[in-house]
């Protein structure tokens, strides 16, 4: 068997095992079996559970990332604002997505050595798309009183603020509506032209 897929199997038999626990536990014997593979093919892969529950988050940390990044490069900097907001509360519309969000953040990946660290990495790729989108709106004057490393961080916290809030079922709006809401609430900050209508 090829390697790769080897390790794509014992990735998706990690998630897959995790949904069937609710995100409470995992063992790698548990893996194993899903997977149908042996201890042998998961050393070849992975140090520890640890290191697979990593694995996986980063794989699904990573999709997210790009998705964003593809949300970023609209045309115009305002498109390409509301689109990234929009891009990241879809996330919480989609059954299958929610699901995965709500696996990802269980407290047996949580607990997994190295946590902390491979998370922070997440939102440093968050911040960066959102810096390199604003640092864009300043360069052309679209977001004329951006302050991009300053303003990015605070973005991202009311975008990951407004995701938590659809997850966990306590928005008040919509997905689509809260984008919306943010992304006006963010086009006047950042002193955006025309900012009510940028988009419409």
């Amino acid at each position: 068997m090829d390697q790769s897929s080897e390790r794509d199997r014992l990735v998706d038999a990690a998630y897959r095992t995790l949904v069937s626990t609710g995100g409470a536990s995992l063992s790698v014997n548990e893996v194993l079996q899903a997977a149908e593979l042996s201890t042998r093919a998961f050393y070849r892969h992975f140090a520890s559970k640890d290191e697979l529950l990593l694995a996986l988050f980063r794989q699904d940390s990573d999709q997210v990332a790009a998705r964003l990044r593809r949300a970023a490069a609209a045309d115009s900097p305002a498109a390409a604002l509301r689109a990234f907001v929009q891009a990241m509360l879809r996330i919480t519309a989609d059954p299958r997505r929610r699901q995965r969000v709500l696996v990802m953040s269980s407290e047996e990946i949580a607990r997994a050595k190295g946590f902390t660290t491979e998370r922070q990495r997440y939102h440093a790729l968050v911040q960066g798309e959102l810096v390199a989108l604003l640092e864009r709106g300043r360069a052309d004057g679209t977001f004329p009183l951006a302050q991009p490393s300053s303003d990015a961080g605070w973005i991202r916290a009311a975008i990951q603020h407004a995701f938590d809030e659809q997850i966990s079922g306590s928005g008040a709006a919509t997905p689509n509506e809260t984008a919306e809401l943010l992304t006006g609430f963010a086009l006047r900050a950042l002193g955006a032209r025309d900012a009510e209508t940028v988009g419409d």
